[in-house]
This record gives structure tokens, C-alpha cells and sequence, in this order.
């Protein structure tokens, strides 16, 4: 890998915030297409379960720790810019929620500072990582000049983990997805990428997470708000919402969009006690695309309040 020294470090501005510009391709022929594919995902999805929340394999193990390094510096260019230079995850008690494919994120965070980490996911993942992402996860580490943590007690959190001997790196996987079990654990930060888009009861998962963090505790949460399908992503990012809603849940399964819009999210924490609700666009969409779309989605996603044009947020907010 190149440039390793600068993998921590938060990436600019320009480098984030982005305008997707989609092809204005017919809207009939994307409402059919888009059909099918929900309808094949669904079958594949009864047969194979869901085995990779990532567009590229485990096996490529650079492209998965450069992901790892990227979730982090997103996570700290968007904390700094929510509450100030001075912020740090050094002596916080983390919660990841939805922390996918590996424990690279969790064992970034306690190289930097972490005091403890804490992951809850419904489908256990990490079982299926090879060895060898974690050697040159730990190879990059052992190269950086401001680890908190030196790289063999990262080694050793790391196997008390596979061992379900969880210390500071405490991974749980959990079918019912109880935020509730680390009600005692003091959680400071609440994290997640690209998992909130997912969850099917948000209310309750904001419910729970004001039970658990402590006053003054922040949430940091990446949304993935566009189709999710490969190859229709791209041209027709906006392509689940073209379908009312009795359509859409007949063709649903676990793990499906739940094509929750940035304001609900807001209004959730809000009715929940927290404070300080920002919601940052950093990929929206090309204005002449959602203009073209947007009287082709389902009726409940006319409105205006729906912010069409976002495509992935940033959602913070303050306990």
C-alpha cells in the first residue's frame, strides 16, 4: 500500500461530497427491471441467506483494509465537523451498530484511542475472515506513529475475541439485536456505517440507544439511502421507491432497505430526547435525474420533505 502514514488521517472535503449524475433512462423500462431484480434477490436470499454487506469479496484483503481506514476517516471528518477539532474517540466507550464484513473498524478504533469497543449485528460475518486480512491489517498498524495501542495487545484483544472472551473488543452477534444488553458498559459513541438503512423498527432502535448512552453522548450514523441491487444502483439509484409500499413488502426480506427518509430519521431521535439533530448530505443526486424520477416514485415519496436528491447522509446527533 502506498501512503500508509496517511490512512488515519480524515480525508478532505472534496474528496467526500459528491453529485451523481444517473442516466435519464425510461421510466417504465426501470420500474419493470427494477421489479424483477427485487424479486430475484428475494429468492436468492431464501436460498443463500445474506453473506456480504460489501460490493467486493473478503478475500481481497488491501481493498478491505483501505475500506476499513476509509469508514474510520469518514467517521472522523464528519465527528470533528459535528462537534469540533478538539473531538477525539480516544477514551470513549464505543458502540458499533451493524459493523459487517470484519473487525478491522474495531481494532482501528482501539489503536487510536478507544477505551473500549462494542459491535452488535444480527449475521455473524467475522467467523469467515481469513487470517491473512488481519496480518496485513496489523502490518499497516505497526507503521503508524500514533497508535495508542501497541500492535501485539491489538493481536491479543483480537483472539480473546475469537475466543468469546471479549475484553475491550467485544463483538456480538444477535438474532434479536438487543441494544439493551450494554445498558452497564457507559457507551459514549454510537457509530455505524451503512447499516441504519437496514434495520425495520428504527423507532425502537433509537428507543433503545437513548436507554444506553450516557448525557452528552453522541451519534454518528452513515445511510445508505439509495437501491442497494447492483448494476440498477447506477442507473437508477432512486429505483425502490417506485414501488407503493404493499409492492415493496411483498418482495422485502431481511436485510432489505427500509426506504426511511432523512427527516424520519430526525423526527425519530427527536421524540426520543435528543438534541443537536443534523443531517449532512455528502452524495446527492443530479437535479435534472429526481426531477425526471420523481413523479414515477410511489405517491408517499412526492413530497419535497423527502430530500429526493440525498443519496447518503450523515446523521448526528447529541444524547
Amino acid at each position: 500500500m502506498n501512503n500508509e502514514s496517511s490512512l488515519t488521517t480524515p480525508p478532505a472535503a472534496e474528496q467526500l461530497y459528491e453529485t451523481i449524475t444517473p442516466p435519464l433512462d425510461s421510466n417504465p423500462f426501470c420500474w419493470l427491471s427494477g421489479g424483477m431484480l427485487l424479486a430475484l434477490n428475494k429468492v436468492r436470499h431464501s436460498i443463500q441467506g445474506y453473506t456480504s454487506p460489501r460490493t467486493f469479496h473478503i478475500s481481497e484483503l488491501e481493498r478491505a483494509v483501505r475500506y476499513d481506514y476509509s469508514v474510520v476517516a469518514l467517521w472522523n471528518f464528519f465527528l470533528t465537523k459535528y462537534r469540533g477539532n478538539d473531538y477525539s474517540v480516544k477514551d470513549k466507550t464505543i458502540l458499533e451498530l451493524g459493523p459487517g464484513a470484519d473487525l478491522g473498524v474495531a481494532l482501528i478504533l482501539l489503536s487510536i484511542g478507544a477505551k473500549k469497543y462494542n459491535s452488535l449485528d444480527i449475521n455473524n460475518l467475522v467467523d469467515t475472515v481469513p487470517d491473512e486480512l488481519y496480518t496485513e491489517l496489523f502490518r499497516i498498524l505497526g507503521q503508524q506513529d500514533n497508535i495508542e495501542k501497541t500492535v501485539a495487545e491489538l493481536s491479543r484483544q483480537l483472539e480473546l475475541t475469537k475466543q468469546n472472551k471479549n475484553d475491550q473488543l467485544n463483538y456480538v452477534c444477535d438474532s434479536t439485536f438487543d441494544i439493551g444488553r450494554f445498558k452497564n458498559d457507559g457507551v459514549d459513541l454510537v457509530l455505524s456505517n451503512a447499516a441504519f438503512e437496514h434495520f425495520d423498527d428504527i423507532q425502537t432502535t433509537f428507543a433503545q440507544l437513548t436507554e444506553i448512552v450516557k448525557p452528552g453522548g453522541t451519534l454518528c450514523a452513515e445511510i445508505d439511502l439509495s437501491t442497494h441491487t447492483r448494476w440498477i444502483r447506477d442507473k437508477d439509484p432512486l429505483n425502490i421507491y417506485r414501488y407503493s409500499p404493499s409492492y415493496y413488502n411483498t418482495l422485502k426480506f431481511c436485510g432489505s432497505p427500509n426506504r426511511v427518509r432523512p427527516q424520519q430519521y430526525a423526527d425519530y431521535l427527536d421524540q426520543n430526547g435528543w438534541s443537536n439533530i443534523e443531517i449532512i448530505p455528502y452524495r446527492t443526486l443530479d437535479k435534472n435525474y429526481v426531477e425526471h424520477v420523481t413523479p414515477h416514485l410511489a405517491k408517499c415519496f412526492h413530497s419535497s420533505d423527502n430530500s429526493m436528491e440525498a443519496l447518503s447522509v450523515i446523521l448526528c446527533a447529541t444524547r
